[in-house]
């Protein structure tokens, strides 16, 4: 080979040379910047590792439930510090309130990346992150931004179950401390029971397992069977009802009886339906009452004895003087013209004591009602036709305000008449003292389906604290008057289905009032 061709291929393979030394060169070049760009990667997925993980970790802070929230707020600042690492120089700041919590030392730097913490609405405090001269990046404002949130949130829910669990506490000291038994029922058995239906009770809470009505008083139980099917079919949504009851004890000793008030509604308890069952006991008022009401009827069956007492005593006391004198007469046989003028005194004296005892038994037993369709006004014209004489020679002024067109009930006119006769009668006897301005009103109208009558005078009127006794059998404040016609009249507006009332008026009188209803139904008069 010449010499020449063998430089000239000498050189053609020191030009390969440097061509693959340049591509090399080329490839270190880009195998370095792939390197740079994945170990940036590798940073940036490093610290998104780190921010989930920071993200993770706070949001199962809400699950430890034996945290504070103080607890809480330090965690979470320490989890958001050890995340930011050096870029933020390691330094997180809370503000909520008055508590300020800090991830380490007191930060040194004034820059620093402000987030709110949003609260119900409102900006509660911040979270803070202070960072050097090398600044903050992106996704270390997301973080921050990200974990604010969060944290604000965390609080909100941790303000919530205190709330929740404040409220549930006062409102459990309120039921265990009430007065009032308080059970609830759900699934056919009693899940939760105050300390007071506990004591109340007993065994009565089997009456809500399978329909129990074993202890319930025996003239209760029907009503009582009706309102528990309403409401555990759902019928009514709420209930009232009374009833005694049995407390069973020991088998030797008679059961305790107890009479309760209740208040049943349905109610969500749990996720499912339950009823709320509030009871009071209220067996002394209803002894209490019992007492009243005896009473109240032994202070009238005294009146009624004094009453009685009275209209008779005079009587007696001058049949006794009559037959002394009668016999004295016999004895001196005197003529017999004298001894039947003591005799006609005699009978009389015995037809008062017979008025009297006919008087209390019409009140015992008055007569009953013969009802037919009838126009009261004319009742009140025959009651003033046959006053009308006495009235105007007591100089008494009578006006009548009756309603036209009035329609019919069902009343006796003859009962009817006697009672408006005896209130025209009493207006006249409370008048009789007067000089001048002696009136009696009578008025009739229609007043929701009930016909009123009204009879007024100008009297003194009833003194407020009589109101009550005016209608009791033998009261009275009238010298020689029994005291039974007005308590006959208020029998007689009773048996009518009506209401008798008594009041003053305008000018200070008397004013009777009668409520009549233009259907008569039929009532049972509670003795």
């Amino acid at each position: 080979m010449k010499k020449n061709d063998k430089i000239e291929h000498l050189l053609e393979e020191i030009e390969t040379l440097q061509n693959r030394i340049t591509e090399l060169e080329a490839m270190e070049a880009s195998h370095s910047r792939m390197e740079q760009e994945l170990g940036k990667r590798t940073e940036e997925l490093e610290q998104r590792i780190r921010e989930a993980n920071c993200l993770y970790g706070v949001s199962r802070l809400i699950e430890e439930r034996d945290l504070s929230l103080n607890d809480i707020i330090e965690k979470t600042v320490n989890v958001l510090s050890s995340s930011l690492g050096l870029q933020a120089n390691s330094q997180v700041r809370v503000t909520l309130g008055n508590r300020v919590i800090d991830s380490g030392n007191p930060p040194q730097s004034s820059a620093k990346l402000s987030c709110d913490l949003i609260v119900h609405g409102k900006s509660m405090g911040f979270l803070d992150v202070y960072y050097n001269e090398y600044g903050l990046g992106d996704g270390v404002r997301q973080l921050a931004t990200a974990v604010a949130g969060l944290l604000a949130r965390i609080i909100e829910q941790k303000q919530t179950e205190q709330t929740l669990l404040d409220n549930e506490r006062s409102f459990r000291t309120l039921v265990e401390n009430s007065p009032t038994g308080i059970f609830i029922v759900q699934n056919g058995r009693v899940v939760y029971e105050n300390p007071e239906e506990k004591r109340l009770s007993g065994p009565l809470a089997q009456l809500f397992r399978n329909g129990d009505l074993s202890n319930i008083h025996p003239e209760d139980m029907m009503k009582v069977k009706e309102g528990f099917d309403k409401i555990m079919s759902g019928e009514t949504q709420n209930l009232d009802i009374d009833f005694r009851f049995f407390v069973c004890g020991k088998t030797d000793i008679a059961p305790e009886m107890k009479w309760v008030q209740c208040r049943a509604s349905l109610i969500d308890y749990m996720g499912g339906k339950a009823i709320l069952v509030n009871k009071l006991d209220v067996t002394r008022t209803k002894e209490l009452e019992f007492l009243l009401r005896t009473e109240d009827k032994m202070a009238s069956l005294g009146r009624i004895a004094s009453g009685i007492a009275h209209e008779i005593r005079n009587p007696l006391s001058g049949i006794n003087i009559y037959l002394g004198n009668l016999e004295k007469i016999i004895d001196k046989c005197e003529n017999t013209r004298k001894a039947k003028e003591i005799i006609g005194e005699l009978q009389s004296a015995s037809n008062r004591i017979e008025s009297v005892i006919r008087r209390v038994m019409d009140f015992s037993k008055p007569s009953e009602p013969k009802f037919i369709r009838v126009n009261i006004n004319q009742s009140i014209q025959n009651a003033i036709k046959y006053s009308l004489f006495t009235l105007q020679k007591s100089a008494i002024a009578v006006n009548t305000f009756l309603a036209e067109d009035l329609p019919l009930c069902s009343a006796d006119p003859h009962l009817m008449e006697q009672v408006i006769l005896n209130f025209i009668t009493n207006a006249k006897e409370a008048m009789k003292n007067m000089v001048n301005g002696k009136t009696i009103n009578v008025a009739s109208s229609v007043q929701n389906d009930r016909i009123v009558v009204t009879i007024s005078d100008s009297g003194p009127g009833v003194p407020l604290h009589m109101r009550k006794k005016v209608f009791d059998a033998f009261y009275t404040t009238k010298e020689g008057n029994t005291g039974i016609g007005l308590s006959l009249c208020y029998r007689v507006v009773v048996d009518h289905g009506g209401l008798l009332t008594v009041n003053n008026n305008n000018q200070g009188g008397a004013e009777f009032k009668i409520e009549l209803p233009l259907k008569r139904e039929k009532r049972i008069l509670q003795e």
